[in-house]
């Protein structure tokens, strides 16, 4: 049997969600062309997790090693997912809060009275964190950035400036840090976000979007990945946090837009889309920093957020 060579750090694609009609999908360059690819050439780069064993033969166990222990549990917990079944729904006083409920709209939730929730089981949430946590880590800009940091770090008079071998360093540590992010996850609030309009999620090829999380209290860990055009996950490390399932939001288009940036904000070369792409939009946020318009505290061992509106920039 032939061994992989050419390995998808986007698996989701290939579910098909993302294709159009005819099977295509549309991508947009950095200089507003576009053309229109399939799903399986999309989210593909040669010998990516590919390692050098001593002899110098190709260990590809990495790769094996994702598509049995992360891409498989996977597959089972998107499927029951996207039928968006038992979402539970109960009163939340706190949505009667008029301030609180024009500020959740300006940043582009949809409030109702109502809360909802999707419980899941320990299995599938599971499945679902470790998910977004190779997501993050499994990316050729994040295996970019630590062999970087690593042949900076590491380089002697001893130890030849190898790119293999720095490659090498990377794909270990990337192993590490899934561990830091799995746990960081698993730990965390994972809202699952719906596009309740007529507005998509894009994807861009800089990967999901997180902030990393190394400090000993669960700040600033922030994760956003577009699972479907029309569901994105956010992960956020609150205090007490709804592990039984996902939290469920429901986004207006100020709210996809939003989040929209925050792709295109780490675009590097191309954006994805199901449908047309609106080109005017991409061009405009195309590598430019999201507005950070939140922030964060710790005050009598409790975290504080705050939405501070002077530094919002409208979508």
């Amino acid at each position: 049997m032939n061994e992989p060579k050419r390995h998808h750090w986007w698996p989701e694609v290939q579910s098909g969600q993302w294709a159009g009609a005819d099977g295509m999908l549309h991508v947009v360059r950095a200089d507003g062309t576009t053309f229109r690819a399939p799903p399986s050439k999309v989210g593909v780069e040669g010998e990516l997790y590919t390692r050098l064993d001593p002899s110098g033969a190709k260990d590809r166990d990495i790769e094996r090693w994702f598509s049995r222990e992360i891409e498989t549990p996977f597959a089972g917990a998107l499927a029951r997912l996207l039928t968006l079944d038992n979402i539970e729904r109960r009163k939340f006083p706190g949505r009667g809060d008029l301030i609180k409920r024009k500020e959740l709209q300006e940043l582009g939730f949809i409030v109702s009275d109502y809360d909802e929730r999707m419980p899941l089981t320990a299995q599938d949430r599971a499945a679902i964190a470790n998910y977004l946590a190779a997501f993050v880590v499994r990316s050729p800009t994040y295996l970019n950035k630590l062999t970087d940091w690593h042949q900076a770090n590491n380089s002697s008079d001893d130890l030849p400036c190898d790119p293999t071998t720095f490659r090498g360093f990377a794909l270990e540590n990337m192993l590490y840090l899934y561990d830091i992010y799995r746990d960081a996850i698993a730990g965390g609030l994972i809202n699952l976000m719906i596009a309740d309009c007529d507005r998509e999620f894009f994807f861009a090829d800089g990967g999901v979007t997180a902030q990393e999380p190394w400090s000993r209290r669960p700040m600033p860990f922030d994760l956003y990945a577009p699972l479907t055009p029309k569901l994105a996950f956010n992960v956020l490390p609150l205090p007490k946090a709804y592990t039984g399932g996902l939290w469920i939001s429901r986004l207006s288009a100020r709210g996809v837009a939003r989040y929209n940036r925050i792709m295109l904000a780490d675009a590097k070369r191309f954006v994805f889309s199901k449908s047309s792409p609106p080109l005017a939009f991409i061009a405009k946020h195309f590598g430019v920093p999201a507005p950070a318009p939140f922030g964060s505290r710790w005050i009598n061992g409790k975290l504080e957020t705050k939405y501070d509106r002077s530094r919002d920039r409208p979508v």
